[in-house]
């Protein structure tokens, strides 16, 4: 009888899908793009719950290198299936496992984090590190774009995240913000210091009160072009007289501080 090799050596069947101990799927540190969260924290701790009554449905993806599996897809599945074997005491003695595409290189893996998600969704800041780490691996924006059905505006707009300060990023992982009114905040302040100690003051009352930052907790830091603009403009002498609007152009004389502000909240 031929020796067994591979992933098949582990399991308890035969088939594409292979039953496996999850005892002996290990997660590789910094693989899963997966940020920490309350949110995270209480989606696995539901999904053990599942599978502590029905069992892991949905295969498990896994590479095979120096004799373990990793796991390279379906990292909450795996967590979860521990929780409910250590937790829930459920008697849970292989779960589905499916071996990766042989012919996948270490990007096509990674980017499969998105469009190969079958349980939770990414978040916008999970996509952040998912496409940045594809930068690092050599691809371009234009390519990350067509891979995942984005424009390349949306995926800069994604990367942007990473370059907020880490306190402000934080917010946004534990959902107490949102990327975008993050984003705006960092944008109409002065500077990144300035734009996380307003949004950490607004945090902390948005918290004490049991909900999410709104653009109403910041005021006028909040990234409200529509605001900051009207207050630049209500600072400037404007002359809009028949006579110079007939000629075509309108003369604003704008103080050097608000100018600069409007250049910057428009990426000028």
């Amino acid at each position: 009888m031929a020796k067994t090799t591979g992933i098949a050596q582990f399991s308890k069947g035969s088939s594409d899908i292979y039953k496996i101990d999850p005892r002996q799927l290990f997660i590789k540190p910094n693989w899963n793009m997966r940020e920490e969260s309350p949110e995270l924290e209480a989606h696995i701790d539901m999904l053990a719950q599942s599978i502590a009554e029905i069992g892991v449905k949905e295969p498990i993806t896994v590479r095979m290198e120096e004799g373990k599996l990793w796991v390279i897809n379906g990292h909450c599945r795996t967590r979860a299936a521990m929780r409910a074997i250590e937790h829930y005491k459920a008697d849970i003695k292989t779960v589905p496992v499916q071996a990766e595409d042989r012919y996948a290189n270490d990007a096509d893996l990674v980017l499969s984090q998105i469009i190969r998600n079958a349980g939770k969704p990414l978040t916008t800041m999970e996509q952040a590190k998912v496409f940045k780490k594809l930068l690092d691996m050599g691809w371009n924006q234009g390519d990350i774009a067509k891979k995942v059905g984005m424009s390349g505006g949306r995926i800069s707009q994604i990367l942007d995240l990473l370059s907020m300060p880490a306190s402000v990023q934080n917010a946004v992982i534990a959902g107490h913000v949102s990327p975008s009114l993050a984003q705006q905040t960092v944008k109409a302040a002065d500077t990144p210091a300035q734009a996380a100690q307003v949004l950490q003051a607004a945090v902390d009352a948005a918290v004490s009160e049991g909900r999410k930052v709104k653009p109403a907790d910041l005021g006028n830091q909040s990234g409200n072009l529509k605001t900051i603009l009207k207050e630049c403009f209500e600072n400037s002498d404007i002359d809009c007289s028949d006579e110079i609007i007939t000629n075509g152009i309108v003369s604003i004389d704008m103080p050097v501080e608000d100018w600069m502000k409007v250049r910057k909240l428009l990426e000028l």
